[in-house]
């Protein structure tokens, strides 16, 4: 479906709130949302949030604002003043291009706005093209980062892999730029699962190797047969990840691996429980600001 406008919906916080803002946004299943720092003061920004106009009526605006209010009210901000404006459909990409710029991530990945030429600092790395369109995963968030930096220090030539959350397609065009040869991808959003197309394209120039799935996991379950994956990335909430870990045996591989993220790091020791009593353990944690990155694998 094409998307004709967008409500851009703005709020000015204190720098402080960066994080626990993201986790709220993925909490209300936000995912496409920029920071401007371009304001004078050093210790704010600009949180600019952006949704598809068909979707969001009035009476559901005013609802966000007062989710967001209230929870903003918990952090002792009040007096918050929220703008909203109309962007149209041509206006889209000129929006992302004020915020994204390339960015490296690891040691050899690259993550590159599609309108953009590759700088030449970059030209020996893998480069992961990205069109932001209504689908968050631009890798500049930390639980996006962490992700990629762990998909480049396991070993993922010939696996098979499976993306639960895909969003942009970020991660699943990772695995195959580092070799994987069997892709599934699924997210409950069918922007989100027409952008993982339409990157993953961009990319490669067809779907080949990649299998897409429009729905919730647990659903998808039912319906399908998923199993024997080598590993098993999921950038999503941790409420979502807490839901399908004691499923999770039953589609991964003997020797396979989780990569969970999306996680703060006040739900770390709830995940790594759930984890163990579900005959994982963990093998490795990396953290970036307050999101943490679980890499499990089952226990023989």
């Amino acid at each position: 479906m094409l998307i004709k406008a967008w409500w851009k919906f703005s709020v000015e916080l204190e720098k402080e709130l960066e994080d626990l803002i993201i986790w709220k946004l993925h909490e209300l299943k936000i995912f496409s949302f920029a920071f401007n720092t371009k304001i004078a003061e050093k210790e704010k920004f600009l949180l600019d949030i952006w949704l598809p106009k068909e979707k969001w009526n009035k009476e559901k605006r005013i609802l966000l604002e007062g989710k967001l209010s209230d929870f903003l009210k918990e952090k002792y901000l009040t007096n918050l003043s929220f703008s909203w404006d109309l962007i149209k459909e041509e206006d889209w990409t000129e929006a992302w291009k004020e915020y994204w710029g390339p960015s490296q991530i690891g040691n050899n990945l690259v993550v590159l706005p599609c309108w953009m030429e590759l700088p030449k600092e970059f030209c020996n790395k893998l480069v992961i093209k990205i069109d932001p369109g209504a689908a968050f995963g631009t890798g500049s968030h930390p639980s996006t980062s962490l992700c990629l930096e762990q998909i480049e220090l396991n070993e993922f030539d010939k696996k098979k892999i499976l993306d639960v959350g895909s969003g942009s397609g970020i991660l699943t065009i990772a695995s195959k730029l580092l070799g994987a040869k069997s892709l599934y991808a699924l997210d409950s959003d069918y922007l989100a699962c027409n952008s993982t197309a339409e990157n993953f394209i961009l990319n490669f120039g067809s779907m080949t190797d990649l299998k897409i799935y429009e729905g919730e996991f647990l659903e998808l379950l039912k319906e399908y047969t998923f199993s024997n994956f080598d590993y098993i990335l999921c950038n999503i909430l941790a409420e979502v990840i807490l839901k399908i870990i004691p499923y999770l045996n039953n589609v991964l591989s003997k020797e396979g691996k989780l990569i969970l993220s999306g996680i703060i790091n006040s739900q770390k020791d709830e995940i790594i429980k759930l984890l163990n009593l579900n005959n994982f353990e963990v093998v490795d944690v990396s953290s970036k600001n307050d999101w943490i990155c679980i890499v499990a694998r089952q226990i023989p």
